[in-house]
């Protein structure tokens, strides 16, 4: 056999072994049972809009997009 077969045997044989039984009480993440929704926080004061999506720049709604609201310069004016 050749090295290259004999990894991917032994990979093949890794992913069929079934996974570890999960620790009883314990949970990847534990999440809060009533979050409030999340807002745009966009300008000051914040816009507060819902619903939003997750930008770098933080969560913002529709209108506040960050393609739509960065735009450093305006064509309008010459």
């Amino acid at each position: 056999m050749t090295p290259a077969r004999t990894r991917l045997d032994r990979a093949a044989r890794l992913l069929d072994t079934p996974p570890a039984p999960p620790v009883p009480g314990q949970l990847a993440v534990e999440l809060p049972a009533d979050r409030p929704p999340r807002v745009c926080e966009h300008g000051n004061p914040r816009c507060g809009a819902v619903p939003v999506r997750p930008y770098p720049c933080g969560p913002r709604c529709e209108q506040h997009q960050p393609s739509i609201t960065r735009p450093y310069f305006r064509r309008d004016k010459p």
